[in-house]
């Protein structure tokens, strides 16, 4: 046999191992996708604490998600640093579909943010599902008497760092729409962070606070109920949720519009056909006509997308996200 003869015959035997490699680990593939999820609870992260946003819109898919896996969906909130915390939790734990985050657009701020992660976002974490899209309220207490967002513009810029505005956290949604606004209004006022959504609005009614801008699933009641007074939506529209209050443009500043969005993550090893089947279980969740009424209600737009799809947008919105933290000139936390 030639020498010509003998390397094309290795050739070939070596395509052949790789092919029957590769078809052993489709089948296995496939068999555990046939299995999952059998016998073990599907735990959901939360990035933030009870009654944020992101908390409510999984607490409203997790028992239809739970019928139709047929297993137990277990909410656990894990907050902190953005939910960098939980992201950090995620990457450590089994990529086996039994462990997920679900997270706002904070993920795609937290490496302008927080420039030591234990994580790197892309490599270590995928995109499962983009749950819908979700607005701020700019809210105050009744008692500041607020006329209209301009009348806050006009009383912050009488007394340069004299007010102040909070939010759930450093690199929310609610922190970057709140420095959106002031950047595009021209005013000098003092962020305070708050360790969650919850503690941000008692002191926003308590009046310690003179402003939050909040996720809109947790004010319409208290809004109804007279306990806070809605100046803004945070967008560049008015949302149904809230009909009668104006949109940022609307209140004369059409560049501190902000929407954030919720999603589902795993870790980047989870294997697709996991992935595919818990994308699919999650549209079909937020398209259902209850779900999807009881999002909308919430102030969240429900918008599936492809796993593919999603980490698209993840890796755009990862360059958008670290322009508009420096325009918004917000300082990174080392």
């Amino acid at each position: 046999m030639s020498k010509l003869t003998r390397s094309a015959a290795r050739r070939s035997a070596l395509c052949l191992i790789l092919a029957l490699v590769a078809t052993a680990e489709g089948q296995t593939a496939v068999a555990q996708g046939i299995a999952w999820p059998k016998g073990r609870p599907i735990k959901l992260m939360v990035a933030f604490t009870a009654g944020s946003a992101t908390d409510v819109v999984a607490r409203v898919i997790a028992p239809e998600l739970s019928r139709l896996l047929d297993a137990t969906v277990i909410v656990e909130n894990k907050p902190g640093a953005g939910g960098s915390i939980a992201a950090g939790a995620l990457v450590q734990a089994e990529p086996d579909g039994y462990t997920l985050l679900v997270q706002s657009s904070a993920h795609v701020v937290n490496p302008a943010f927080f420039p030591h992660l234990a994580y790197k976002t892309q490599k270590d974490i995928r995109g499962v599902a983009y749950v819908g899209t979700s607005l701020f309220v700019m809210v105050a207490s009744p008692a500041k008497g607020f006329k209209d967002v301009r009348d806050v513009v006009v009383r912050a810029k009488a007394q340069p760092g004299g007010l102040n505005y909070g939010s759930g956290g450093i690199g929310s949604g609610a922190h970057l729409n709140g420095a959106k606004f002031a950047a595009a209004s021209g005013i000098s006022v003092l962020h305070v962070p708050s360790r969650g959504t919850g503690e941000a609005l008692t002191e926003t009614m308590a009046g310690r606070l003179d402003w939050t801008f909040a996720p809109a699933p947790t004010v319409g009641s208290l809004i109804k109920e007279g306990r806070l007074q809605a100046l803004a939506v945070g967008s560049a529209t008015r949302s149904a949720a809230f009909p009668s209050v104006p949109s940022m443009a609307e209140a004369g500043f059409p560049s501190a519009a902000y929407a954030s969005w919720i999603g589902v993550f795993a870790p980047a090893r989870t294997p697709n056909l996991i992935v595919d089947r818990l994308n699919d279980a999650i549209r079909r969740v937020v398209t259902t006509p209850a779900a999807k009424a009881r999002l909308e209600a919430l102030g969240t737009e429900p918008r599936p997308m492809s796993p593919q799809e999603f980490d698209k947008l993840i890796g755009e919105e990862l360059h958008t996200m670290a322009e508009l933290v420096k325009v918004a000139n917000i300082k990174p936390m080392e």
